[in-house]
């Protein structure tokens, strides 16, 4: 969760997703993204879905063609969706955007600003 202001993107807030998941995938059910949606238009959520979060435990930071199909679901809500992957073995993460134009491209670290 979070917004679009004065040119950065703000997250502020994160919703688990579901327990539909095996050792290689993991499902955010399609219910509680529209329960979610519906929350924020009456106004129990504030903010707006900005993205997706998952990790690859041991695999490495990369998207996958299920990854890629996800976050481009997400533009849905906003053009400025990202995707958040963590490899826990490692303590890294990337984050991922679509930039127009050229396709979903990973974001600099010179980018990303943690406070």
């Amino acid at each position: 969760m979070g917004a679009l202001d004065d040119q950065a993107l703000w997250v502020n807030d994160t919703i688990p997703g579901g327990n539909e998941t095996s050792e290689v995938s993991c499902v955010f059910p399609p219910q509680l993204l529209a329960q979610v949606a519906n929350d924020i238009v009456e106004g129990k959520i504030d903010g707006s879905i900005v993205g997706w979060y998952h990790s690859h435990p041991g695999h490495g930071l990369f998207l996958s063609q299920t990854d890629l199909d996800t976050h481009m679901g997400f533009h849905q809500f906003s053009p400025y969706a990202l995707s958040l992957v963590v490899e826990p073995s490692t303590g890294e993460f990337g984050i991922w955007i679509y930039e127009n134009g050229v396709g979903v491209v990973q974001l600099p670290v010179s980018y990303i600003h943690i406070i």
